[in-house]
């Protein structure tokens, strides 16, 4: 496990159960802490970034696209890949 430093911080009520909401819908994929170690990364990523175009955090981008995936999408595609 890496080493890391525990770090507490103070949300309004609804945003953690959006966040908690979100994680859940993602499923296994996503618990909350990662969603917030990835989410101050990306913040870090986005505050750091020289250039014009501000990059649009992966993790969330990952995110957003499993939201719309059932995991059967995922089974069919392995599959499909094991007949061939």
């Amino acid at each position: 496990m890496a080493k890391g430093k525990t770090v507490t911080i103070r949300v309004p009520e609804e945003t953690f159960e959006e966040i908690r909401e979100v994680c859940s819908e993602l499923g296994g994929a996503y618990n909350f802490n990662q969603f917030v170690n990835h989410s101050l990364g990306a913040i870090l990523e986005v505050i750091n970034h020289k250039g014009e175009k501000v990059p649009i955090p992966k993790f969330a981008m990952m995110a957003r696209w499993m939201k719309d995936y059932e995991p059967a999408d995922f089974e069919a595609k392995r599959k499909e890949r094991a007949e061939s």
